[in-house]
């Protein structure tokens, strides 16, 4: 299986790139090459979900491939491929089923030219009804459960990160195995700008991967 892996890692998401892969830094290269000057395309996230028939979910993207399993973000409910209680709980069940089924690793990308841009403050903000503590409440379990899913996750988890990373989408990125980058990645926490507690164990993962004066 591991052709057809290095295959979909290379093409992160896409239908009408072909790849022949013979080895991991050449294969690196040619996905960067791929990847270049592709601007995200709404046309691009209706030829994947018609191309897998994936009407189980609305904001994600599930293939089930030779030995593993490729969760692709794809949202509908929010922009931007970003993260609210939906997209999360989509998530998980994804991670669940990929935990109790064959596949010996996940493939986590996105479609499109983003690949998340954290929680949906937005969403959160509209939720926040008169019972302010118990909107808050619900939001932070929510968070918490997505959170420690990729923590109790026993098999690999392979992230291909195809864009910018920020908030939440970037914090979980240590919480995964192996994260492959192309050169229009970049990653962002700005938590002190929205006054905003780090999430995704961060804080503990971030200076230990970074070193603490970083």
């Amino acid at each position: 299986g591991t052709p057809t892996f290095m295959e979909a890692l290379a093409a992160n998401g896409t239908t009408n790139i072909q790849t022949s892969v013979t080895g991991v830094t050449g294969s690196k290269r040619r996905f960067i090459d791929d990847r270049r000057d592709q601007p995200f395309d709404k046309r691009l996230r209706f030829s994947v979900r018609q191309t897998e028939s994936a009407y189980r979910y609305r904001d994600i993207v599930v293939r089930k491939q030779d030995g593993f399993t490729h969760i692709l973000l794809s949202t509908k409910s929010s922009e931007n491929n970003s993260l609210n209680p939906e997209v999360m709980k989509e998530v998980q069940s994804a991670l669940n089923t990929a935990a109790a089924d064959d596949s010996k690793l996940v493939l986590f990308s996105a479609v499109g030219s983003i690949f998340c841009c954290g929680l949906d403050f937005i969403y959160f903000i509209r939720r926040l009804t008169d019972d302010r503590k118990k909107e808050s409440t619900k939001m932070a379990e929510a968070i918490r459960n997505f959170v420690n899913t990729f923590i109790q996750f026993k098999k690999p988890i392979i992230v291909a990160v195809n864009g910018p990373a920020i908030g939440l989408g970037a914090s979980i990125l240590p919480l995964c195995d192996v994260v492959w980058a192309n050169e229009k990645a970049w990653f962002q926490t700005p938590y002190t700008t929205f006054g905003q507690s780090p999430d995704g164990c961060s804080s503990l993962t971030f200076p230990r991967i970074m070193g603490l004066a970083s």
